[in-house]
C-alpha cells in the first residue's frame, strides 16, 4: 500500500524541484536494458515525483536497439537451442556483455573475480592451485565465477537487436533464468512463512512472462519488458503508478520526416552541419580514446557515431564520404542512401533521404557518447549511482566542444540516485548476534557466510554490519597476500577456517617436508663428497699440468739447444760429431722421461679415480632422490600446496565477490529483492526515504 505521508531524504525535494523549474515539462527517463535488474527500482523517484511534482512524467524506457549479446565458440552454442543460459568468468565467458538478458540471485552480481585480481590482491598463484586439479579449466572457471549472476545469449549466426528477439524463442532460456534466480533467492530466506512468501513473487514474475507470451504470440523481447516494468513499479509502490508510461529506444529514436525537428535529434545536426562536422568528430574521438569504444576510423571513411536501426536489414554506421555519397555500414551489405554530390548538411534532408529510401520506421540511435547528449535534449535521465559508464567520457566529449566554441543544444542534467540498500534492511539495525523476535532471517551464500563468519543473520545485523564486512575482507586480502610459504598459509587455513582437515594436512606436509629434509640432508652429504672430489681433480689438474710445464721448461733448456747443434753440425759436415750429440740427447729423453711421466701419469690416473668416484657417488644421489620414499613426500608436498593454493583462491575470490558485490548491488539493487525478503514493503519504503539525489550537468555545464 501507498504511504499516506512519504519521508525523503531532503535531497529528494530540492533535485526534483531544480528540474521541473529550470526545465518544466521534461520527462524523466529512465532508460535501461532489462526489467529484471534494477531499473523498476528508479520507483523510489516516482514516488518522490509524486510528492514534489505531481505532474512530472516519468517514462521507464528499454534500450532495445543494442544488439542481444553472442559468445561465438561457447559450447552452449552446440546445444541446438536458439538461446542459453551462462555465467560470466574469467575463462570461457570472459568477453560477455549481456546487458539486455541478465538476472541476479539475491546478493549477487556480476562482479568477475579475474585472474589479475586474485593474483594481484590476494597473492594467488593459480599455476600452482590448478597443478593438481582434476580438470584445471572447471576449477578455474569455479575461482573466477561472479556469484548469484547470469545472462543469456544467442547462439544461432546473425545478429539480431533487442528489439528483433522473438519472445517465443528467447521464453525457454528466459523462464529458466527466472526460475534460477528467484528460487536461489528463496534459498537465502529463513523461515517456513518468509521462504513461502518469497516464493510466491517468483511465482508472480514467471507468470507475468507466461501470460504474456500466450497472449502475445508474436511479441518482442523488448515488448515483454515494456509490460513488466509498470508491473514492478506498481508492486514496490503498492499501487498503480501515476505519470507512468513504457518505451523503447525504437519509439524514441524513430527517425523520419515528422520526427526530424524534435530537440532529440538536434545533436546530430553538429556531425551534419560542415561547420561543425570535424569539431564534433574530433570530440568524438577524443571522448572514447582509451575506452573499449571504437573511435570513428575503426568504422570505415566517413563513419559518424551514428547508427540506423532498418527494419529487416539490420543496424549499421551513417557515413558520408567526401565526394557526399551517403551509406550504411551494416554486415554484411552496404546501404546506399544517396550517390555522390548529395551534399547532405541538415537532419532535416537526412530524414527525407532515409524516409525516401527506406521508410519510416528506421530508428537513428547515437553510438556511445553521443546516445547521452541525444536525449537529454528533450529528457532529464535517471542513473542510478554507478550506472552508465560513458557519462564520463560524453563530459569530456561536450567539454570539447564547448571549448571549441560550438553551441550546443540545451541538455538536461542526469538525475542521479545513490540507494543506502543495505543499510535500510532493517529499521532498527543492531550488530547484536541474538535477532529480535520478528526480525527476518537470511541464510547467506558461501562469500557472504565468510565475511560475517556464520552461515544466518538477522536483516538487523546484517544492516547494522556489512559496511564492517566489507573492511574486514579488505583486511583479509592483504593479510592472505603477505602469506608466502605453504606452511604459513597452513597455519592460517588451520586457524581461521577451523577445520581438522587443515591440522592434518599440516601434519601430513610436516612430515613429507621431514622425510624429504632427511633425503635432502642424505643427498648433500653425498654432494658434499662430490664437491670435495671436484676439489681434489682441480688439485690435480693443476700438479699435473705444473709438471708438464716443467716437463716443456726442461726440454726447451737441455734438449732444444742440443738438437740445434745437431743441424748445424749436420750443415758443416761433421756428421761423426753429430752422431755422438744425438746419442747424448737420446740418453737425456730417457731420463726424463723417467723423471717427469711417472709422476704425471699418477696424477692423471687419480684424477681419472675422482671423477669415477663422482659419477658413482651421483648416481647414488639421484637414487636417493628419486626413490619412493622422495617421490611419495614430493608428492605429498605438491599436492597439499596445490590444496592449499586453491584454498587461498577461494579465500580471496569470497574476499573479492563481498568487497565488490556488496557495495554495487547497494547501489543497484534488483527491484524484485524488495517484496521478495519484505512483502510488506517497508524496506522499499525505507530505501525510498533515504535515497539520496543529486544532479549531474553533462559537459560540466553549469
Amino acid at each position: 500500500m501507498n504511504d499516506p505521508s512519504p519521508t525523503f531524504h531532503p535531497s529528494a525535494e530540492a533535485t526534483v524541484r531544480a528540474v521541473t523549474a529550470e526545465f518544466p515539462g521534461t520527462p524523466f527517463l529512465a532508460l535501461g536494458q532489462t526489467a529484471l535488474w534494477d531499473e523498476p527500482t528508479k520507483a523510489a523517484l516516482r514516488r518522490a515525483l509524486d510528492a514534489f511534482a505531481p505532474e512530472a512524467r516519468l517514462i521507464a524506457a528499454v534500450h532495445d536497439t543494442d544488439y542481444f549479446a553472442k559468445l561465438p565458440g561457447h559450447p552452449a552454442a552446440a546445444t541446438g537451442n536458439k538461446y542459453a543460459l551462462v555465467g560470466h568468468d574469467d575463462a570461457r565467458t570472459r568477453g560477455l556483455w549481456s546487458a539486455a538478458g541478465e538476472m541476479s540471485r539475491l546478493f549477487g552480481s556480476e562482479d568477475v573475480p579475474t585472474r589479475a585480481l586474485l593474483e594481484q590482491k590476494g597473492g594467488v598463484s593459480l599455476h600452482k592451485a590448478l597443478d593438481s586439479a582434476l580438470d584445471s579449466d572447471a576449477l578455474f572457471s569455479e575461482l573466477t565465477a561472479a556469484w548469484g549472476w547470469t545472462g543469456i545469449i544467442h547462439t544461432e549466426t546473425g545478429r539480431l537487436t533487442v528489439r528483433e528477439v522473438p519472445l517465443h524463442d528467447i521464453l525457454p532460456a528466459l523462464l529458466e533464468q527466472v526460475d534460477w534466480a528467484t528460487q536461489g533467492s528463496v534459498e537465502c530466506i529463513e523461515g517456513g512463512n518468509a521462504r513461502e512468501a518469497a516464493q510466491s513473487v517468483g511465482a508472480k514474475i514467471r507468470g507475468w512472462i507466461s501470460a504474456f507470451a500466450r497472449m502475445h504470440g508474436t511479441a518482442t523481447l523488448s515488448d515483454l519488458y515494456c509490460d513488466l516494468l509498470p508491473r514492478f513499479y506498481e508492486l514496490l509502490l503498492g499501487s498503480p503508478p501515476s505519470n507512468l508510461s513504457a518505451s523503447t529506444t525504437t519509439r524514441l529514436l524513430r527517425f523520419n520526416r515528422e520526427t526530424a525537428p524534435l530537440p532529440r535529434f538536434a545533436f546530430l545536426d553538429l556531425f551534419l552541419n560542415p561547420f561543425t562536422r570535424r569539431a564534433a568528430i574530433d570530440a568524438y574521438n577524443l571522448g572514447v580514446a582509451g575506452s573499449d569504444a571504437y573511435t570513428l576510423d575503426r568504422f570505415g571513411t566517413g563513419a559518424l557515431p551514428f547508427d540506423l536501426v532498418v527494419p529487416g536489414k539490420g543496424r549499421g554506421t551513417l557515413c558520408i564520404l567526401g565526394d557526399g555519397t551517403v551509406l550504411i555500414e551494416t554486415a554484411p551489405q552496404t546501404i546506399t542512401l544517396c550517390d555522390q554530390g548529395c551534399n547532405l548538411s541538415s537532419v532535416e534532408q537526412l530524414a527525407n533521404l532515409v524516409e525516401r529510401e527506406l521508410g519510416p520506421e528506421v530508428v537513428l540511435v547515437g553510438k556511445a557518447v553521443t546516445l547521452l547528449p541525444m536525449l537529454a535534449a528533450e529528457f532529464a535521465f535517471v542513473f542510478h549511482e554507478g550506472a552508465s559508464g560513458y557519462t564520463d567520457r560524453t563530459h569530456r566529449m561536450l567539454a570539447y566542444l564547448r571549448e571549441k566554441g560550438v553551441v550546443l543544444p540545451a541538455l538536461r542534467p542526469i538525475l542521479r540516485i545513490r540507494h543506502h540498500t543495505w543499510d535500510t534492511l532493517s529499521d532498527s539495525p543492531s550488530c547484536s548476534e541474538d535477532a529480535p523476535v520478528g526480525s527476518a532471517v537470511l541464510r547467506l551464500p558461501e562469500f557472504l557466510c565468510q565475511a560475517f563468519g556464520r552461515e544466518t543473520i538477522s536483516t538487523d545485523e546484517f544492516a547494522a554490519c556489512w559496511q564492517h564486512a566489507v573492511t574486514q575482507e579488505e583486511n583479509r586480502l592483504k593479510e592472505v597476500a603477505a602469506l608466502r610459504s605453504p606452511r604459513d598459509l597452513l597455519s592460517y587455513l588451520a586457524r581461521v577456517e577451523e577445520k581438522k582437515e587443515w591440522a592434518a594436512k599440516t601434519r601430513q606436509y610436516e612430515a613429507a617436508r621431514l622425510r624429504l629434509l632427511g633425503v635432502w640432508d642424505r643427498a648433500q652429504a653425498l654432494q658434499g663428497r662430490i664437491y670435495t672430489l671436484y676439489d681434489q681433480v682441480r688439485r690435480l689438474r693443476t700438479e699435473a699440468t705444473t709438471l708438464e710445464q716443467r716437463k716443456g721448461d726442461d726440454f726447451r733448456a737441455h734438449i732444444q739447444p742440443l738438437r740445434e747443434q745437431v743441424q748445424t753440425m749436420l750443415a758443416d759436415g761433421g756428421s761423426d760429431a753429430a752422431l755422438v750429440l744425438a746419442q747424448r740427447i737420446a740418453s737425456l729423453q730417457i731420463e726424463r722421461t723417467a723423471r717427469f711421466d711417472p709422476e704425471i701419469a699418477a696424477l692423471r690416473s687419480q684424477v681419472r679415480y675422482a671423477l669415477a668416484t663422482v659419477r658413482e657417488l651421483k648416481s647414488i644421489r639421484l637414487g636417493m632422490e628419486r626413490s619412493s620414499e622422495a617421490i611419495t613426500a614430493r608428492s605429498t608436498m605438491r599436492q597439499i600446496e596445490s590444496e592449499v593454493e586453491v584454498a587461498r583462491a577461494r579465500l580471496v575470490r569470497n574476499a573479492l565477490q563481498t568487497i565488490q558485490g556488496l557495495p554495487h548491488t547497494a547501489y543497484r539493487p534488483s527491484a524484485w529483492w524488495f517484496p521478495l525478503v519484505d512483502p510488506s514493503g517497508a524496506w522499499f519504503r525505507r530505501l525510498t526515504e533515504t535515497a539520496e539525489f543529486y544532479l549531474e550537468p553533462l559537459g560540466g555545464e553549469r
